[in-house]
């Protein structure tokens, strides 16, 4: 228990951007073991509480079946519906056949909704765990080649820290809250620890700090643009099997 409380203590201190805290995490001998348990913990609990906020969401919100048969009917009342009707008798079938079509690619694409959140329990602590050690490696090898003297160790024990600011996430146990900023927060406690870390210049801290995330970024978005070439085409091959 004490061992949970001091890495929660430990945590606050990141959160709170003190210099103290990222030297000592960095000159601990158990500085990475620490960072891990602590990166860990935080995606843990954040997982848990989005799992919570979600729940509150799905109890509050209407059922998407409902709101699906909701904008179904309301289209079938439009008059423009019963022109074409009136002039193709298919129209109405091959109408039911594509609207539940693109529903189904609208449900995949909105996410797996409670499952989603549920699985998001092991998911988030993995993959801030992942995260952590990608931006770790790539900030260390950026920092060493301007002229940083952290090791490899110390690097990583000390931008595990920077992953404190996500305990400002636990916000999304409350239903339909969130939290903004944690991002460029992130990137200012990434900066203080590559530079207690390091000891660099301020620009050189900078540059060592930003790779990683706009590496991370441009990843992002390759993939985004993957997914929506894929439920693009999804859509469009479900409109024209329709219309056929």
């Amino acid at each position: 228990m004490q061992s949970v409380l001091s890495l929660f203590r430990l945590g606050i201190e990141g959160l709170l951007l003190n210099p103290l805290a990222y030297r000592d995490q960095r000159d601990s001998p158990d500085g990475l073991r620490r960072g891990f348990a602590l990166v860990a913990i935080i995606g843990l609990l954040v997982g848990i509480a989005t799992l919570i906020g979600d729940l509150g969401e799905y109890m509050a919100q209407p059922s998407a079946t409902v709101v699906a048969t909701t904008i179904h009917d309301g289209l079938y009342a439009m008059p423009w519906f019963a022109q074409v009707s009136s002039l193709d008798a298919h129209f109405p079938a091959q109408f039911d056949r594509i609207f539940a079509q693109v529903t189904q690619v609208v449900y995949a694409m909105n996410g797996g909704g409670l499952i989603g959140s549920l699985v998001g329990v092991i998911t988030t602590p993995l993959m801030m765990v992942v995260s952590w050690l990608f931006f770790g490696t790539i900030a260390h090898l950026m920092a060493r080649f301007l002229g940083g003297q952290a090791t490899f160790h110390q690097t990583l024990a000390s931008t595990a820290l920077a992953n404190s600011v996500y305990f400002l996430s636990i916000i999304q146990i409350v239903p339909f809250a969130q939290v903004a900023g944690t991002l460029l927060l992130g990137l200012v406690a990434g900066y203080m620890a590559i530079r207690e870390a390091h000891g660099l210049p301020p620009w050189r801290t900078f540059w060592a700090t930003l790779l990683g995330p706009v590496i991370l970024a441009l990843i992002v978005i390759a993939l985004a643009c993957v997914v929506f070439a894929l439920a693009l085409g999804t859509l469009n091959s479900a409109v024209q099997g329709g219309i056929s």
